[in-house]
């Protein structure tokens, strides 16, 4: 594994921030979007989802992190299930702008996709098989306020470097 070297800024903006947030958009079958992340390090991204369709997820991923300016980050990745993710995480608004692209399978099946990913890895990566992934996209930007932010990871379980991502 080829290790890049943490942008500038990192250390001191963002490593080891957990940050848990509430989409704008409210209510989803009763469910507030409620989703969690911690910044492990400047190439992965912990997080689990605890409302809205998808809650019931927990994932780690390989990470792209470029500091806009102080304080505002964008970071993004690609999952297994063929979603793209990129984030714009303004901290000094307490602000989340996000934008994804859910692959066909993911949109339409989300309850193939919960769980953790260490037991649910092929079955997601067969998410990303379904449907065209020009043509079938689902395209949702979202609106989120920063609830609380703090060091560590929280709840959230620790991963090793080693475990595959895509």
């Amino acid at each position: 594994m080829t290790t890049t070297p943490a942008p500038a800024h990192f250390d001191e903006e963002l490593l080891d921030k957990h940050l848990e947030y509430t989409y704008d958009n409210g209510l989803i079958n009763s469910d507030l979007q409620k989703y969690e992340f911690w910044v492990k390090n400047h190439e992965r991204i912990v997080y689990a989802i605890h409302g809205g369709p998808m809650a019931g997820r927990s994932n780690f991923q390989t990470a792209y992190y470029q500091r806009i300016r102080e304080n505002l980050w964008q970071v993004s990745w690609i999952e297994e299930t063929g979603t793209t993710v990129t984030i714009a995480l303004d901290l000094p608004m307490k602000r989340i702008t996000t934008f994804m692209a859910f692959s066909y399978g993911h949109w339409n099946f989300p309850e193939k996709a919960h769980g953790y990913k260490r037991g649910q890895l092929e079955q997601w990566r067969e998410l990303a098989k379904l449907g065209n992934q020009t043509t079938d996209r689902h395209p949702l930007p979202e609106q989120a306020t920063l609830d609380k932010v703090y060091q560590g990871k929280g709840e959230l379980q620790d991963i090793e470097m080693d475990w595959p991502t895509l």
